[in-house]
């Protein structure tokens, strides 16, 4: 027993899962803390794209909190400060990593204000005047500033990355939303929802299922390691996933196509008259065709952007030269990344494809049926969750891995 108590306690799984926990609790009572000027009256932003893509990244705008926005400024800011930064004109790519991490902080705040000023405008505050519109602006800052920090704290000490908020709540809302739009197909039959609460679970599952196959399975490129046995050399490979992108490109998709809406409606402020921005601020969401074929397009290319990204062709290219390894009939090198990055961007456009076919063609049908927006979502959220919920399998699994060989050390101590 005492061995036992001893492995738990012990275990490094144990105190990241700890951390975690605890984060997450510090997230759902920040979603509970009410903004200031505000009651259950208060308008709420009536969009129902910015609300489905705030789910998605960590937020809630049907619910006025803390943590209304979320992480959504914070991801729009990580891929503009990316693109910015691997300019190479004015030097922009010989910046310092900490130049460019204090970058993406600027941009998070410019587009964490531009969105709070718009959900402010939209609200009626239960005290008049630009000094209650500010202290809720400042509030809805200081929360996403939060969201962001405790992000990154889980991603320091504990388990799931900046992924762990937003699955928290992706299966907190979803849920709620999900019901709703049972409820309104059912349309109030006993019959008719039983059918379709059993249908959607069947499907669900099977998706779900078949989303785990294809977030396991792999390309293998053949691998010759000098310093291994050559019992074990056919054994060694370089892995390359077949959908290498994961669920992340659903979710920063969704917090970059809110990013038109919000510049439309913020500069509607000042000219209120401009067709083009009401247009853009009507068009560009998940209810409309232009919306949603802007959402389909950034899937595909962020799908290619992250497969890229998390394969990192150059730094294993390097690190192979630096131990001696090199794949089987490549030279090492430049050849090495380029063959690399073909078999990356090859199954970029495969897990590209995958995830437009079953997040972003099921959006075609809100055109004809917008009430339904929250059913049709729900393949995009059964993919991240998928995807977010292996990817913290697979960072359990590894952090398990040094307790396996204790026994080994603990023997040859006694």
């Amino acid at each position: 027993m005492h061995t036992w108590q001893k492995f738990k306690f012990n275990h490094p799984v144990f105190h990241k899962a700890c951390w975690s926990v605890l984060i997450v609790f510090i997230f759902i009572l920040g979603k509970s803390i009410p903004l200031p000027y505000t009651d259950a009256k208060s308008l709420v932003i009536e969009n129902a794209s910015l609300h489905i893509a705030s789910l998605a990244t960590g937020g809630n705008l049907m619910q006025l909190s803390l943590f209304s926005l979320g992480i959504s400024p914070w991801m729009s800011a990580m891929i503009i400060s990316n693109l910015v930064t691997q300019g190479r004109g004015f030097g922009m790519d010989r910046l310092s990593e900490k130049r460019k991490d204090l970058i993406s902080k600027e941009i998070t705040l410019l587009l964490t204000i531009i969105q709070g000023f718009v959900l402010v405008s939209s609200m009626q505050l239960t005290q008049p005047g630009w000094e209650a519109k500010g202290a809720v602006l400042l509030t809805l800052t200081a929360g996403t500033m939060l969201v962001m920090w405790l992000s990154n704290m889980n991603a320091l000490l504990g388990i799931g990355g900046l992924t762990l908020l937003v699955l928290a709540n992706i299966l907190q809302a979803a849920m709620k939303t999900g019901l709703a739009g049972i409820m309104a197909i059912a349309n109030h039959s006993a019959t008719r929802l039983t059918l379709v609460v059993a249908a959607l679970v069947v499907i669900m599952v099977l998706f779900a299922y078949f989303n785990v196959l294809a977030d396991r399975g792999e390309y293998r490129l053949p691998l010759v390691r000098l310093l291994i046995d050559n019992t074990y050399a056919s054994r060694s490979y370089l892995p390359i996933k077949l959908t290498p992108a994961g669920g992340m490109p659903i979710m920063f998709a969704m917090s970059m196509i809110t990013l038109p809406t919000y510049f439309c409606l913020f500069m509607l402020t000042f000219y209120s008259q401009s067709h083009w921005l009401q247009w853009g601020a009507t068009n560009f969401g998940f209810t409309k065709l232009p919306g949603i074929v802007l959402y389909i397009t950034l899937l595909f290319t962020l799908s290619l952007a992250f497969a890229l990204v998390n394969v990192n062709a150059e730094q294993q290219a390097k690190a192979f030269q630096r131990s001696g390894d090199y794949l089987l009939g490549v030279r090492p090198g430049k050849a090495t990344e380029r063959r690399i990055n073909h078999i990356a961007l090859l199954f970029g456009v495969v897990g590209g494809f995958y995830n437009v076919l079953f997040a972003g063609m099921p959006m075609l049908m809100i055109v004809s049926h917008p009430h339904q927006l929250s059913i049709y979502m729900l393949p995009g959220y059964v993919l991240m969750i998928v995807g977010f919920s292996m990817g913290m399998i697979d960072q359990i699994n590894i952090l398990s891995i040094r307790k396996q060989y204790r026994p080994l050390f603990d023997h040859e101590e006694a």
